[in-house]
Formats: structure tokens, sequence, C-alpha cells
């Protein structure tokens, strides 16, 4: 990627240069994002969180299928870790075409289960762009005959040919023009794939997993970035150039973004946990139409001199970012332990019957035995009562009777 120095674009004054390490300027969305030239903004119309408003209704999304979603929670479960579930978010509004011009998407999700093999799991999960919200079907828990673009993940390997012989769990790119017939479940479809990767490890991960998508319409290049482990460590995974106008997703009509899951025999659990989409404009408000001269006015430094950089620092500044990383893996760092406290107790509601396991499930025991003891004394006193008001009574009728001889 290209960067330059000051002396290389006069327009750009030395106070709008941003620096970056060369491990943060691998990608299309690196320079998006670091460029002086570019402005982002935040398509919150898109965005996920909020999951439910007042009415109990996903403000930007409509939903469907057997997902799971309370208030308090985190994240959405597409679908739980039970064999043939299917759910589904797609956009309320559509993406308009002024925002798509230059689009970028991110979403973090998690994928989990009991099964321990990862040959034993399925079947995935879908990115969805699409001209219209899409009904449920076969095809990750969606209409087979979508026109748009499809970015499936899929989990289960239903094909050992020598166009399939990447690791699975498995990203492909599919561009359906509403063929019902286009996409094979059986060849996990090699046959149409545009690209795609294998993903390494997001499987019980502990760790969520960040997919990021950006496209610049007019540049016509497309990239899909993956972060396994959540911590900014993005690796491009599929990227186009020279893409045609119609090649990726439907030419001039409306665009809606969705998510979907699906389940069979083999399952597993899917959680989504955030959507954050923007677009982005040129700093005079007109639309991007190239990249190669995005670079003009950021400099790169390698990331080993950018470390000792960061050891020699001792101002405020320094000190600041030092604290905000600090306070950022805090945050990571909690949220991980939560989820992973709350896998826990669902593991041990399933085992013991109490999400506080063995000592609730001891003390559970205990206090169940005691109860049966209480009623087991609470009946024979009950009886014994019954028994001496019986004598009682008896003894009353008996001196009631006439005595003496006839």
């Amino acid at each position: 990627m290209k960067s330059a120095s000051p002396s290389s674009d006069n327009s750009i004054p030395e106070s709008d240069y941003k620096t970056v390490t060369s491990d943060k300027y691998r990608t299309v969305s690196d320079i998006l994002h670091h460029s002086p030239k570019v402005n982002s903004v935040a398509l919150t119309y898109l965005s996920l969180p909020p999951y439910l408003d007042s009415s109990n209704k996903i403000p930007h999304y409509k939903n469907g299928g057997n997902m799971l979603l309370s208030r308090n929670s985190d994240h959405i479960r597409l679908v739980k870790d039970s064999p043939k579930n299917s759910g589904h978010l797609f956009s309320r509004v559509p993406i308009s075409q002024d925002d798509l011009s230059a689009f970028e998407v991110e979403l973090e999700f998690q994928i989990t289960g009991d099964q321990e093999k990862i040959s034993l799991i399925g079947d995935g999960m879908a990115i969805w762009f699409t001209d219209e919200q899409l009904n449920q079907g076969d095809v990750f828990g969606m209409q087979s005959n979508f026109n748009g673009l499809g970015i499936f993940i899929d989990t289960y390997k239903n094909y050992n040919g020598k166009r399939n012989r990447h690791a699975f769990p498995y990203l492909s790119v599919q561009r359906n023009r509403a063929d019902p017939h286009f996409y094979d479940k059986a060849t996990d479809g090699t046959g149409t794939e545009i690209g795609g990767c294998s993903l390494h490890r997001i499987y019980n991960n502990e760790e969520s997993t960040k997919l990021k998508i950006t496209y610049v319409r007019d540049a016509n290049i497309f990239e899909i970035d993956v972060d396994v482990e959540g911590n900014g460590d993005w690796r491009t995974c599929f990227r186009k150039e020279n893409a045609m106008l119609d090649e990726l997703v439907p030419a001039g009509k409306p665009i809606y973004l969705g998510v979907s899951a699906e389940t069979g025999d083999l399952h597993h659990a899917v959680d989504l946990y955030t959507i954050d989409a923007s677009t982005f404009r040129n700093k005079d408000g007109s639309l991007i139409t190239e990249i190669d001269s995005l670079g003009e006015g950021i400099r790169v430094i390698d990331t080993e001199s950018s470390k000792k950089v960061a050891d020699d620092k001792s101002n405020g500044k320094g000190n600041e970012n030092v604290d905000r990383e600090a306070r950022r893996r805090s945050r990571r760092t909690l949220s991980r332990l939560r989820r992973q406290e709350k896998k826990l107790k669902e593991l041990d509601k399933i085992k013991y019957g109490s999400e506080h396991g063995f000592v609730g499930w001891f003390f559970n025991g205990v206090v169940y035995t005691f109860k049966v003891i209480f009623m087991l004394i609470l009946t024979a006193i009950a009886l014994y009562a019954c028994v001496i008001g019986y004598r009682v009574y008896r003894e009353k009728q008996r001196k009631k009777s006439p005595s003496g001889l006839l």
C-alpha cells in the first residue's frame, strides 16, 4: 500500500499527516480510516446494539426464525446449540446508493458448542447483501433464489473433491442472480464461489471473532478482513480488484443487509454481538472514486521501531494512549469473563440442575432431604393426632352406651 512523505504532496499540511505502524496498514479499510483525505460517517440505521426498544423490537432490524434474545443480554443468539434451527436479521431500511459508494460493515460474532470435534458441527452462518429482505429457506436459513451477495461461513464439509481441499470452517463468497438452484449445498458451492478462505480457530474460541467487509464501488475494489481473536490483528481473507459494477451486488437497486445462521442434524450456537457500518467521503464531501492517492499523507513506520518509540515516550499523550488501551483491554477481558461465566453456569445447570455447580447441587440436595424429613415428621404427627382422636371418640361412645343386667 502506498504512503508518502510530506515532500511528495504539498497539498497536505505537515500537521495533517498521520503516522501508523506497519501492522495497522495492511488493508483497504486501513487506508480509508487513516487517510487525512477521508471522512468517515457512522451509519446508525444499521447499528447493533441497540437490541430491543420499548416495544420489544430490534430497532434497526427485522428478525425471524428461532433466534433468542433477552433484554439484559449482550448478544443475539441466532441459533442455539441444537438440531434443525435457523434465525436471521435483515435491516429495516436499505443501504442508500450514496452510502454504498464507499461502504464498510464490521460484525462481531462467536460460534460455540458442546461438540469438541470440529468435523461434527454444522451448518454455519451467512452475511447477506440482497435487493430484498429474504424469507426463510434452506441456504444458511434463507431462501435459495436470492439476488445479491452471500458471504457464507460454512462449518460443515459436505464435499471432499479436489476443489474443496481447504480446511473448515470456510468463508465462501457467492453472487447469485435469483437462481433457486445456484448454490449447491452438496458441493459446498465450490463451483460458484468468487473466492474465500479458511477460518482457523473460530470455533469455541474464548474471544469473539470480527469480520470486516469493505466495498469501494467506484474504485472497483471489494475486501473481506478477519480478526479471529478480536484483538485488532486483521488479516485479509479475500480481495477482488477491478470488480465490475454488477459483479458483486445488484447495480442501481436498494441493498439490504442481513445476517443468518442455521443448524442441521449437526449443530452449534451462533451469537451475534455487534454490527457497525460506516460510509466514507472525500474531505470535500465528494464520493471516493479511487484508492491509490488516499495513501498520500500517511507515514508508515516499522512495527518494531514503533515499539521502541512507545517505550521511550514519557509525555502525557503517550500515557493517555497507554491508559486508553489498558481500559479497552480491561473491558474486553471483563466481557470475556462474563461470557465464560455465563457459559459455565449453563453447563452446570445442564449437568447438576443448578447454575451454582456441584455446591449448588449438594446444597439443593440437603435442602430437599430436610424438606422430605420435615414433611414425613408432619405426616407422622398428623397420623398420630388422628389415632388419638379416634381413640378418644371410641372411649366417649363406650361410656355413653347403657350398661347393666337385662
